[in-house]
């Protein structure tokens, strides 16, 4: 059996026992190493998208709408601004 994520079948259940016991045996810094390490390629992979998808906006513009994709609007708006005076 496979264990659903986001409507995809991605792990057996088997894997996802095997993948659970060996992040439990990680030290707390070991596995906050390592979430700072998705977070940061995660934030990447949307940079990089945001870059191909408008290519044509100021990097300002780009900018503010990661915040929204990382924040949320509501607290984006709150962070930065309006979105349309970021170019």
């Amino acid at each position: 059996m496979l264990r659903k994520f986001g409507g995809v079948n991605d792990t057996s259940l088997q894997a996802d026992a095997v993948r659970v016991k060996v992040l439990q045996k990680m030290s707390p810094a070991r596995r906050f190493s390592m979430a700072t390490g998705w977070s940061t390629s995660m934030r990447e992979m949307i940079r990089a998208a945001l870059k191909k998808q408008f290519s044509e906006k100021p990097e300002g513009f780009r900018n503010r709408l990661l915040a929204e994709r990382w924040l949320g609007p509501e607290l984006a708006s709150k962070v930065y601004g309006p979105r349309d005076t970021h170019g």
